[in-house]
């Protein structure tokens, strides 16, 4: 399956040199090892490709709305890819219980907290409880990423990774259910945060 992996992520990274000018900053930012969870922003069907193209040093899981599986073709290539499909609406346990192992085995999962795509360039959506909920279950800190571009061919695309935040807070205390969206929230604003402040140079319309 690694080797699949690799595999598909080589051709992905050049196909995507080749239809976009990729900037990546902060590559060092993604430890070799331990568990963690990426996080970025969500406005195009692009951004699980960016964010796999840009991590070369971990395997990363991606989460995708269980639709997507009903493509024959996909299906194949997201199975062999090991990407885990999610009813956004209502996630199953045996879903949560995949995610979280997959987590432990050592893989980073990718994932978008706002849960679907905002198709304004310039704004975004509030982050859905999952975040949290993945991170303290499976005791991981979380990395952000920010995908910058309008997305159209031959344009820039800067993806810009964040140092770690440290989640260890919350591993050994008791969370309620209800402080879950806030969590999700506070880390995904540094999401948002690393966008704007990086955007420069990139016309988002």
């Amino acid at each position: 399956m690694m080797r699949f992996y690799n595999f598909m992520c080589s051709i992905l990274r050049f196909l995507l040199a080749i239809f976009y000018r990729i900037e990546i900053i902060g590559q060092e930012n993604i430890p070799d090892e331990g568990k963690y969870i990426i996080i970025a922003n969500h406005k195009h069907y692009f951004d699980p490709l960016f964010m796999m193209g840009a991590v070369k040093n971990r395997r990363i899981i991606p989460v995708a709305k269980q639709e997507i599986f009903k493509v024959p073709v996909f299906r194949a290539i997201l199975n062999k890819l090991e990407v885990i499909p999610i009813n956004r609406a209502n996630p199953s346990i045996s879903t949560v219980k995949a995610i979280l192992r997959q987590i432990k085995d050592g893989r980073v999962l990718g994932i978008f907290p706002e849960g679907t795509r905002c198709q304004d360039l310039n704004t975004f959506l509030p982050a859905k409880p999952g975040v949290a909920l993945f991170s303290i279950k499976s005791k991981s800190d979380i990395i952000p990423m920010s995908i910058i571009t309008n997305y159209r061919i031959f344009s820039k695309v800067k993806v810009i990774i964040g140092q770690p935040i440290d989640m260890s807070e919350y591993y050994n205390s008791k969370v309620a259910k209800t402080e879950y969206p806030k969590i999700s929230q506070d880390v995904f604003d540094k999401v948002v945060e690393n966008f704007n402040k990086n955007k420069e140079g990139i016309k988002l319309i």
